[in-house]
């Protein structure tokens, strides 16, 4: 091995080598001690569920009448929300589709449909069917909901809408 000689500027090359080495150390030291002080925070939950607007509640229910064959441009027939002031079921945006009688007596109910809000899933309340066909999934997917609700979550949701049979409608 040759031999080091030292002079005045090797030495102050060893110096600012241990001083850095110093430095580094120290740093290590005191980043462990603010984050053991100073922890920092826990990763944001993934974002919440997108939730239907009424908006787009109506417009899932009016697809969903259309489906059922319903002329939306007969003036006799009324589409509303049941929903005054509150949710009529909550986490739901129901709708009524009427026909207005045209002799004295009373209107006829087509349809009372319900919107989960949350995953997008229809339902006719009286009859208690759920659906699903390709224009709802699409519409859905447009209104950035995952269509597809899992048969439990479907099965759950019945019993919350009063109903003890479950039905599907058609897909046509």
């Amino acid at each position: 091995m040759p031999a080091t000689v030292l002079t005045r500027h090797t030495g102050h090359m060893r110096l600012l080598q241990l001083s850095a080495l110093f430095l580094g150390l120290a740093g290590s030291v005191a980043g462990q001690a603010s984050a053991a002080a100073f922890p920092l925070p826990a990763p944001a939950p993934p974002a919440a569920q997108h939730r239907l607007s009424l908006r787009q509640a109506r417009q899932i229910a009016l697809l969903v009448a259309r489906h059922d064959h319903i002329d939306l441009t007969d003036t006799h027939i009324e589409f509303n929300s049941m929903d005054l002031g509150a949710d009529f079921i909550p986490g739901y945006s129901s709708f009524i589709v009427i026909r207005e009688s045209s002799t004295p007596g009373p209107d006829e109910t087509l349809r009372r449909y319900a919107v989960n809000r949350a995953t997008g899933d229809v339902w006719e309340m009286t009859l208690c069917t759920h659906y699903d066909f390709p224009e709802l999934r699409r519409m859905l997917k447009t209104f950035a909901v995952q269509a597809g609700t899992s048969a439990g979550a479907v099965a759950a949701q019945s019993k919350e809408l009063g109903c003890t049979e479950l039905k599907t409608a058609p897909t046509l």
